[in-house]
């Protein structure tokens, strides 16, 4: 691995490694930002006008989806519709399934789907995994698009990387969410009721058995994933008469319950993939552990298949403190992806008085940032260089913007490459 980029897309995450051959894997493209600053481009703009033209002469071009939500995966799409096989492969999380692999994270979308407003509610609950492999199918090809979960490999010029988490059945769904689909489900199996109710059921079953044979194979099938797509459009088409429905309305109250919607959202980044290199003897400067948006008790459940240490940590969602893991594992750099953003959350103050080098996207919301008016890092020390660690003001990147950290690690703006110093060469950011 010779690079990696973390760009500052707001609240939201894209991260690209280089590989050695001059390939690239880039991590999640997405941001809950329409635009990135008070003056600075929209979101999509800046994918289109920075993301895709800084990789298109690249050897070879991959990319890792670690959940659905909108922060990690809209800008993919953006890329997909405007450039046409600029990625040759796209490793894509499966759903877990639950208990006796019960597949809840779709039974619900399903239900969402089909019974929230687009209006209110259905953008919050985010049913884009129903869509997710058809979709990329439709835009990339069907022999580009790889289904991952536990236990899955994939390369980066020669470099192997494993998936760590989550597993293909057994994962432990909130409650609050199982009882909602259940609770659901008894509602559309009432007696009496139209034929769309009991349709709507069996359809739901249709489409998830077919969800699951598309993913079992590796890449997927156009047929797969045309038929799954064919049982989808039967069930949108059988809305208009399911709003009609008796119980619509308490559908539609359950589904957008606070409580309801939290566990669904939170369902998605616990089910979030996590990955990282297989290590080819000891460690090394390329071991990295990327983890999305994993909460702690997904970390945990995953931490017996990770290494002790790494060079390079991927804070999970944002750095903030409700997913900081007090895990004893070592890492010499950082990466906190996070800016400006009203429904986002703070850096944890803990990741500061850890022994690594933090690499910020933005400071808006850390507590250390604000406390001390300073980054963090100018108590740092790093090990990179090959003459010994030097503080981070000493880092070639800090003293000439745009130059090559010897760390390897680059904080791209719409502006230019940045150091790991966030209170130098970087216009004040506020949220909005």
């Amino acid at each position: 691995m010779r690079w990696i980029d973390l760009h500052d897309v707001g609240w939201g995450e894209c991260i690209v490694l280089g590989g050695d051959r001059g390939g690239i894997l880039m991590v999640d493209c997405g941001s809950s930002n329409l635009k990135l600053g008070e003056n600075g481009p929209g979101f999509y703009e800046y994918v289109a006008d920075s993301i895709i033209p800084r990789y298109r002469e690249a050897e070879s071009r991959s990319f890792f989806l670690t959940h659905c939500h909108r922060d990690h995966l809209c800008g993919l799409w953006r890329i997909l519709e405007a450039a046409p096989g600029y990625f040759g492969a796209l490793y894509l999380p499966v759903p877990p399934g639950g208990e006796e692999g019960r597949p809840v994270l779709l039974e619900f979308a399903l239900y969402a789907a089909a019974f929230l407003s687009r209006l209110t509610g259905y953008a919050r609950v985010n049913v884009s995994v129903l869509t997710l492999f058809t979709r990329a199918a439709r835009l990339a090809g069907a022999g580009a698009v790889f289904p991952v979960r536990e236990g899955d490999g994939f390369f980066l010029d020669g470099a192997e990387y494993e998936v760590i988490w989550p597993p293909e059945t057994g994962f432990v769904y909130p409650p609050e969410l199982t009882e909602a689909v259940d609770a659901l489900d008894a509602m559309l199996s009432a007696p009496l009721l139209p034929p769309c109710a009991r349709e709507f059921l069996a359809l739901r079953e249709r489409f998830c058995a077919s969800y699951r044979h598309m993913c079992s194979a590796s890449p997927v099938r156009g047929e797969d994933a045309e038929e799954t797509r064919a049982l989808y459009n039967r069930i949108e088409a059988l809305i208009p008469e399911l709003l009609l429905l008796p119980c619509a309305g308490d559908a539609a109250a359950l589904l957008a319950a606070g409580e309801t919607q939290d566990a669904y959202s939170g369902a998605l980044n616990a089910a979030c993939a996590v990955f990282q290199n297989v290590r080819r003897g000891g460690p090394g400067p390329d071991d990295i552990l990327m983890t999305g948006d994993a909460p702690p008790e997904s970390i945990l459940a995953a931490s017996a298949r990770m290494y002790d240490g790494y060079s390079v940590l991927k804070a999970p969602h944002h750095g903030t403190a409700g997913y900081f893991f007090p895990l004893e594992i070592a890492a010499d750099h950082i990466l906190i992806s996070n800016g400006p953003y009203r429904g986002g959350g703070e850096i944890a103050s803990g990741y500061a008085e850890l022994p690594a080098v933090r690499h910020c996207s933005g400071n808006a919301a850390c507590s250390y940032y604000k406390e001390y008016g300073s980054c963090c890092n100018r108590l740092a020390l790093c090990g990179a260089p090959p003459g010994g660690a030097i503080l981070p003001v000493r880092c070639p990147a800090a003293a000439r913007p745009g130059a090559r950290p010897p760390c390897r690690v680059r904080v791209v703006s719409r502006e230019k490459n940045l150091s790991c110093l966030c209170d130098a060469g970087r216009r004040a950011q506020k949220n909005f």
